[in-house]
């Protein structure tokens, strides 16, 4: 993408519940390892994912040729 720079991610239920409105959070980096940017989005919503599915989500932040890397944490989740 010309605008911005998009981080395409997976993540898989690998429990027994299931979860909903997963919240992650992106830390965009440099070829150093410094933090360029951030961003979060919610890579599961009320459709909730169950025990062994996987869902595709997206990330992205303001186009920066610095970037080179994007790691992920999971910020917060609703366990059902």
């Amino acid at each position: 993408n010309y605008s911005y720079t998009v981080c395409n991610a997976k993540i898989t239920n690998n429990g027994r519940k299931t979860y909903s409105f997963v919240k992650v959070k992106g830390k965009f980096k440099d070829s150093s390892g410094n933090v360029i940017n951030t961003a979060w989005t919610y890579a599961v919503g009320s459709e909730g994912l169950a025990p062994g599915e996987t869902k595709s989500f997206r990330l992205s932040v303001d186009k920066c040729f610095s970037i080179k890397s994007c790691s992920l944490e999971i910020m917060d989740y609703t366990k059902e």
